[in-house]
């Protein structure tokens, strides 16, 4: 018999000539639920550091989101998962400092003042530190005085402004490269640490490194009641949250990996988790589903089947068995029984993947699909390799679908064409309703505004 980990209030209950684990520790979940994608408060990533209230970033969107689409019709580039946490709370985080506004798109600006609990596209101040909501820094990152603009290798990082640029720049400007050159043009430059996320697969390349290094060792903390006879468990790489359930045949692996469990999660009969992973709060993972190392599921998912090297937004159900390796998923979107994706070539070459119907290189040989929010799949869907799925796109299709489905298409065997965006509301408003979530007065003026402008900025289907 293998000798058990040692922790603090840890005891160890043999059963049947096995190895029981019963663990009792102190929760210490370090992030708090506030709204329906399971975001942390980020004053409390200020709190941690001790920094004064009167510090403040303003994060901003600059013309990269054009490259995140269709991931970001229904969110801002900072509220997009990248691990454990969402790029707002990361950012916030690394830099010590509490979030005092953001500025986005202007039709957007309402949902994110809402989502981000931060007024949106309001003017700034001497000393406001502008922060790009793609940037991922990935240590604590000091600011230098005014004015100073933060450079990465992919753009600009963050922007420290005196009262000059206070008064130059808006929301607006930072969307428009020609206007923030000249008006940033004269001002000192210093490189930036870490990058800007460029596509959406930057965020799955690396995703097992991302989930270890947001991991801390006050992290290891057990506060429900557990008993894994057949787990290979660290206890120092072990967080599970109050009020979760896991059946004592599920097999956590923490050999590769951290795994952090939140709150109210339930894991069925014969589930196998391999670290590093996160499960967000109030999510199910369905009896013998297989997560993969690289995982990383938001709030109130219900996953089954297999999944590998992924990010689920929170709302997403892909409840029954079948396969989705390398890809990221919005929220509030269904995988019908049986649906599978092919992340790898039969040629083993890089996949291509048809951003806005523009075939990009990854330069990755796994990569499987972008699938916006409010998706909805067929039983038995076939993804192909590097797919891109639009905002609200529905199919019922028997054959493989197509690589580039725009927003709102709706796809059968007699081919794609362009969807309600009302009857896609009217869904979204039942699903939503069903998860006891009430689609906000700003989020319908979104969602039907998406409607009428998706298509400027996305191809039309081939």
């Amino acid at each position: 018999m293998r000798a058990p980990f040692c922790a603090p209030r840890l005891t160890i209950r043999p059963r049947g000539g096995t190895t029981a684990f019963r663990f009792r520790l102190r929760f210490a979940d370090n992030f708090f639920v506030c709204g329906r994608e399971g975001k942390c408060v980020s004053r409390l990533a200020a709190a941690e550091t001790g920094s004064s209230m009167s510090e403040t970033i303003v994060l901003f969107e600059d013309e990269g989101f054009l490259h995140l689409l269709p991931l970001v019709w229904w969110r801002s580039v900072f509220e997009l998962r990248v691990g454990r946490k969402i790029q707002m709370d990361l950012i916030a985080q690394r830099a010590g400092l509490p979030l005092g506004g953001v500025w986005t798109r202007e039709w957007y600006a309402p949902v994110a003042a809402q989502r981000c609990g931060a007024p949106a596209n309001r003017p700034i101040r001497a000393g406001a530190i502008l922060v790009n909501g793609r940037w991922t820094p990935e240590a604590h990152e000091g600011f230098p005085p005014p004015p100073c603009v933060g450079e990465t290798p992919d753009g600009i990082a963050y922007i420290v402004c005196d009262e000059k640029l206070a008064r130059s720049l808006r929301a607006p400007v930072l969307l428009d490269p020609p206007r923030r050159a000249e008006i940033l043009e004269s001002v000192p430059r210093r490189a930036a640490e870490g990058r800007l996320i460029r596509y959406p697969w930057d965020i799955i390349a690396d995703l097992p490194e991302r989930l270890e290094r947001q991991w801390r060792p006050a992290d290891a903390t057990i506060e429900s009641e557990i008993d894994l006879p057949f787990s290979d468990v660290d206890p120092k790489r072990l967080h599970v949250g109050e009020r979760t359930s896991i059946h004592r045949t599920a097999v956590l692996d923490t050999s590769g990996g951290c795994i952090f469990i939140s709150h109210d999660v339930q894991i069925g009969a014969h589930a196998v988790i391999e670290g590093p992973a996160y499960i967000g709060p109030g999510t199910r993972i369905r009896p013998h589903a297989h997560l993969y190392n690289g995982v990383a599921l938001g709030p109130v998912c219900r996953v089954g089947g297999e999944v590998c090297r992924c990010v689920l937004h929170g709302y997403t159900n892909k409840q029954h068995a079948g396969f989705l390796g390398h890809a990221i998923v919005g929220s509030w979107v269904n995988f019908g029984a049986g649906t599978t994706n092919s992340n790898l070539k039969n040629t083993y070459g890089t996949v291509r993947v048809p951003l806005g119907g523009h075939p990009i290189d990854t330069g990755m040989r796994f990569f499987g699909a972008v699938i916006a929010d409010h998706a909805k799949l067929g039983i038995n869907t076939a993804i192909p390799t590097g797919a891109v799925i639009g905002l609200g796109v529905a199919t019922a299709s028997s054959g493989l679908l197509p690589k580039y489905l725009p927003s709102f298409s709706w796809v059968t065997d007699q081919g794609i064409r362009r969807g309600d965006p009302n009857r896609v509301l009217d869904i979204a408003a039942v699903v939503m309703s069903r998860r006891d979530v009430e689609m906000t007065d700003e989020e319908v003026e979104l969602l039907i505004h998406l409607g009428e402008h998706v298509a400027e900025y996305e191809s039309p289907a081939r």
